[in-house]
């Protein structure tokens, strides 16, 4: 039992008080993980992706990915186990590189948040349209589709408002029904193949990687396994539940997109799809629009469940920032009765509405808009998976716990995020290379952010890595502080 001097030396208050604190399950924050991952969703689009940069992600390519994100995966797990921080890798990469590099961490994490937002928005209009078409024959419009993407925002964005427990019981619905939809029709796709004596692939398709771009997309798919690292300070047993669901995600995601990767490349090589969906294509000629529309819905679903997810981190990611003074304070605050910084949801939302709403206004195809998307978030999630594997060990060291895997992890992690990131500026052509320049512009702007910090507000850059920490209350219980 603590003593009378340790009651004296507990806070009063908490550096994060206003977030509800301590309720949600292991299950709660799985899906905040899985959900931002949109297995479904990856599994559906990376053909079309994929076709577009010259190649298709392998089943090598994919088990590639998933050793490289498992080693980002360690690393990160070694803060979760140790500090809750509601700004997930933003405090994590400031307690082990310092305050400099966690603002550039965190403008890179703000990016790959808020791109796989407006991306998972882009692709519920993508794949809204997509079904429009099959049931009606007309084709939406830009208005049309930008008002899609408004819709979807609007929606995601007042359940973030409304509370992180209804959000994460949503898209933890919505991420199921999707992943089993969607193996449901790749299993009845690869059976109709077999009896139909399609071609299957050669070994060579297997184990190829796809392209240049074959790892890098499978690596796009793993993008936001962190995210259970934000609901921290909403967690009972945080330190034990997170950990386990960013572990699991990440293995659990990698498993099936192994299983889809073989699917497609046996789907595939017998019917290759040709428009902007070809999985959806491919559904569609062999087992009918019945088979393509359940597709397609089951996508449109795990997209709207990445957007919930991702909008989710990207909150908290900024009431973080608001807190400490590195963004306006308002950013910090929270409702009063609802516990969510509803500032910070519609400075969120409204951004990742807003980018994607005006391309496609422009004429901009939507699946173009969305490929651009995950180029530019892949830069910034790479950049701050980069930072957080050099700061574990780093971490480690300075706390006296440092042993010979973390080094090992961090280090192998770090060379092949950067690989990945090499990648990115030399898969992306076209309009598509605009966006990893658009992604080092963001990052280049928190580094100068940074830099004014150092000549004018030292104080304040003082206090990045901000976590969770025990009050009186969490060990005396409600109304005895």
């Amino acid at each position: 039992m603590p003593g009378p001097a340790d009651l004296r030396a507990l806070r009063r208050t908490s550096p994060v008080d206003g977030l509800r604190r301590r309720r949600l399950g292991p299950v709660q924050v799985l899906a905040q993980s899985v959900s931002a991952t949109a297995p479904a969703a990856a599994m559906a689009t990376a053909p079309a992706l994929g076709a577009a940069g010259g190649g298709t992600p392998s089943v090598l390519a994919y088990v590639l990915a998933t050793a490289v994100v498992l080693l980002v995966a360690s690393g990160v797990r070694q803060f979760a186990r140790r500090m809750v921080a509601p700004g997930s890798l933003y405090s994590f990469t400031a307690k082990g590189l310092g305050p400099v590099p966690a603002l550039l961490g965190g403008t890179a994490l703000a990016v790959g948040y808020a791109c796989l937002v407006a991306a998972s928005l882009t692709g519920v209009a993508l794949y809204a349209a997509a079904l429009l078409a099959g049931a009606t024959g007309a084709v939406p419009g830009p208005a049309a589709t930008a008002a899609a993407v408004i819709v979807a925002g609007a929606a995601v964005a007042g359940c973030a408002a409304r509370g992180v427990g209804l959000s994460a019981r949503l898209v933890l619905a919505l991420e199921a029904a999707s992943i089993a939809v969607v193996a449901a029709v790749l299993l009845v796709l690869v059976l109709s193949a077999g009896e139909a004596g399609a071609p299957g692939p050669v070994a060579g398709d297997l184990l190829a990687l796809g392209g240049g771009d074959g790892v890098l997309l499978a690596v796009t798919a793993f993008v936001g396994f962190e995210s259970a690292c934000a609901l921290g300070t909403e967690t009972r047993r945080p330190l034990l539940v997170v950990p386990r669901a960013v572990r699991w995600t990440a293995l659990g995601a990698g498993g099936l997109y192994v299983a889809a990767a073989l699917a497609q490349a046996v789907v595939l090589s017998a019917v290759p799809g040709t428009g902007g969906t070809p999985l959806a294509d491919v559904a569609a000629a062999r087992g009918g629009p019945v088979l393509a529309a359940a597709l397609e819905v089951g996508v449109l679903a795990s997209f709207l469940a990445c957007a919930a997810g991702s909008l989710t981190a990207l909150v908290r990611l900024l009431f973080s920032a608001g807190r400490e003074g590195v963004l306006p304070a308002a950013l910090g605050r929270t409702h009063p009765r609802r516990a969510t910084p509803v500032v910070a949801v519609a400075a969120g939302g409204g951004l990742a509405v807003t980018v994607p709403a005006a391309l496609l206004l422009t004429g901009t195809g939507a699946g173009e808009v969305l490929r651009g998307l995950l180029v530019a978030g892949t830069c910034g999630y790479a950049t701050a998976y980069v930072l957080v594997c050099v700061a574990a060990p780093v971490f480690l060291h300075r706390i006296g716990e440092l042993t010979a895997w973390p080094v090992v992890a961090g280090t192998l992690g770090a060379a092949s995020l950067v690989a990945v990131l090499v990648a990115v500026a030399g898969w992306a052509g076209g309009a598509d290379r605009a966006w990893p320049a658009v992604a080092a512009l963001a990052v280049a702007l928190g580094g100068a952010r940074a830099w004014w910090l150092v000549r004018r507000r030292p104080a304040v850059l003082a206090a990045v890595g901000l976590y969770d920490e025990t009050r009186r209350e969490d060990v005396l219980g409600a109304g005895t502080a």
